[in-house]
């Protein structure tokens, strides 16, 4: 009897490893890597890193988030892991189980060879540039980058401002950690926007290109956001005129105008 509660138990572990690397790659391998390696200075590894061995904190990480400075493996870590809470308590406990044996299976974190950025191919950020202002409709029919974002210079109405300004975030993230962010969107509000309507493989190779053009060049200021104001004040006081105008011009012609105009005709 004994045996069988062992082989039951053993059975309903390797179940749950087997669920928790589905959620795994749904969840996390964008960022972290296939297989935990993580992205230096970007995304931290998990596999070797001896936080992941507590379950209660990579449970609570998950659904409540974690946010820099983090050290791992020799290297810090200052970025914020949002909250995923979508993801329930069991599901987490199941990725907690899984990420397990990603630290088991070596005692350092893995790190990838430095390889040079590939150059920027131009035709393909101008086509990532077109998706990021809208000029270009994803295929499945997200809302363009733009509408919460700004990067680079768009001129005095810049882009959106309820997002951060992204004209640094290859510098940031590098291609890679673009690409996992965007082919594994963890953020709350973008992934309610994106929800059902996910960034193709070749619209993510386009903003990615897109934002290593845009790397190096000034970030948004308060000085531009000024602008904006102004700008969009200035359109607005003279529709607001021309509105006026027009109401005058088209007004009715008063009793004593009438008289006075017969009068010296």
């Amino acid at each position: 009897m004994k045996q069988l509660l062992v082989l039951v138990a053993a059975w309903l572990g390797l179940a749950m490893a087997a669920d928790g690397g589905q959620l795994y790659s749904q969840n996390c391998a964008g960022c972290h890597g296939v297989n935990g390696q993580g992205i230096p200075g970007v995304f931290p590894p998990l596999a070797g890193n001896p936080r992941i061995q507590d379950e209660a904190y990579v449970v609570k990480a998950i659904r409540q988030g974690v946010s820099g400075p983090l050290e791992v493996g020799g290297q810090t870590y200052n970025g914020v892991m949002p909250a995923m809470s979508q993801i329930s308590e069991a599901d987490a406990r199941a990725i907690a189980a899984y990420i397990k044996g990603l630290g088991a299976t070596t005692t350092t974190p893995p790190q990838p060879t430095a390889t040079p950025e590939p150059a920027t191919d131009p035709a393909l950020a101008a086509k990532g540039k077109a998706l990021f202002l809208g000029q270009s409709r994803f295929q499945n029919g997200g809302a363009p980058c733009m509408a919460c974002h700004t990067a680079g210079n768009f001129g005095p109405m810049g882009g959106g401002s309820l997002g951060r300004d992204l004209t640094d975030l290859h510098t940031r993230l590098g291609a890679a950690g673009i690409q996992g962010v965007l082919a594994n969107i963890a953020f709350p509000v973008m992934r309610e926007s994106y929800k059902g309507k996910p960034l193709t493989p070749e619209e993510i190779s386009a903003l990615t290109a897109f934002f290593a053009q845009t790397a190096g060049q000034p970030a948004n200021t308060h000085q531009m956001d000024m602008a904006r104001m102004l700008f969009a004040g200035f359109i607005g006081f003279g529709g607001l005129f021309g509105v006026m105008y027009l109401f005058w011009s088209n007004r009715r012609v008063g009793l004593a105008e009438r008289i006075r105009s017969r009068r010296s005709a």
